[in-house]
């Protein structure tokens, strides 16, 4: 089906497609039309940006606290490491009851 005198003659895909075809032509030749072009814009909340900041400095960390190590490396070698059961078995069922919460 053809209709034919509807319009101005061109419809919004053929803007499109002319646009499409301009930006190619200028890409190849390396001339670059002066007329303004809207560009998609970003933008990323101050929440993110230190989301993204703190997600990196994870990521560069290795999470290992040598000094606590070596700490506690030492102690267990001289025989002075004696860990308090009682507390770490409180310090487990605390941080599970959290999880309920």
């Amino acid at each position: 089906m053809n209709i034919k005198g509807i319009g101005v003659g061109r419809t919004p895909y053929d803007q499109f497609r002319i646009q499409q075809d301009r930006e190619r032509e200028e890409l190849a030749s390396g001339v670059k039309d002066s007329t303004p072009k809207s560009r998609d814009a970003v933008s990323v909340s101050d929440g993110a940006r230190l989301l993204s900041t703190a997600r990196e400095t994870a990521a560069d960390s290795t999470g290992i606290r040598e000094d606590k190590v070596a700490r506690l490396k030492a102690m267990v070698q001289n025989g002075t490491y004696a860990p308090n059961g009682r507390a770490i078995a409180e310090k487990i069922v605390s941080e599970e009851l959290d999880l309920w919460r």
